[in-house]
This record gives structure tokens, sequence and C-alpha cells, in this order.
């Protein structure tokens, strides 16, 4: 049990800092692409995480909560697009209204991606 949490604490510290990371290196104030980018990204590797990684390997369930609920958890930031989100809807509600679909489309193609590709290996190991 205390392997699990460490894990999930490991994971966290990481994918905070990598999300922090991310939205530095492409934030854009205006457009909140940063943490679009960041909800996307991190929506293909839960995804991936779990049809790919965890249904295909035997992995190791800390490894999956260390990498899943720790790294992704900490690495997407569904609160903080709703934070830009409120912030921007007095001023420009048509920019936060197309920011949100943009984030739940993105995110649900890039889930769908993280799907396909963790199916790539089961299809490569059977020779397609």
């Amino acid at each position: 049990m205390l392997r699990n949490y460490l894990a999930v604490f490991l994971g966290g510290c990481f994918g905070g800092i990598a999300r922090y990371g991310l939205s530095m290196w492409i934030n854009d104030a205006h457009t909140m692409l940063g943490t679009t980018v960041v909800n996307v990204v991190g929506s293909f590797l839960l995804t991936f995480i779990t049809y790919g990684i965890a249904v295909r390997y035997d992995v190791p369930d800390w490894l999956i909560l260390g990498l899943g609920t720790g790294f992704v958890g900490a690495f997407t930031t569904f609160s903080t697009l709703g934070l830009n989100l409120v912030r921007h809807v007095g001023s420009e509600p048509i920019l936060a209204c197309a920011i949100f679909a943009l984030n739940l489309l993105l995110g649900l193609l890039a889930s769908v991606g993280g799907y396909w590709v963790g199916q790539l290996g089961e299809r490569w190991r059977r020779g397609w």
C-alpha cells in the first residue's frame, strides 16, 4: 500500500513539473494554449497508459497508479481551464466558449488516438 502512495506522490511531482514547464514554454495567456495542450496530451497519455500499457503488458499496479493517477493526474489541469474560462467569459465570451469546446473535442480525439496507438502493439504482435 505504501508503494502505491509513493508512486502517486512521485508521479504527481513529475507531472506537476512537466505541466508547469510545458505551459510556460508555450503559454499564451490570451488563448490559453498551454492549458489546452497539456489537457490534450494528458488525454492521450492516460488512455494510452490504460489501454496500451496496463492491458498489454505485465506492469505492476503501483507503476500504473504512478503514471496514470500521479503523473497524468498532476499534468492535466481542468481546474486551470475553468479558472481561465471564468477569467475570460466576461470580456470574451465567444473565445471562452470556443476554448472550452476545443478542449473537449481535442481531448476526446486524443483519447481515441491513445486507444488506437495502444492497440497497435497488439496488432504488431499478431502480425496485423
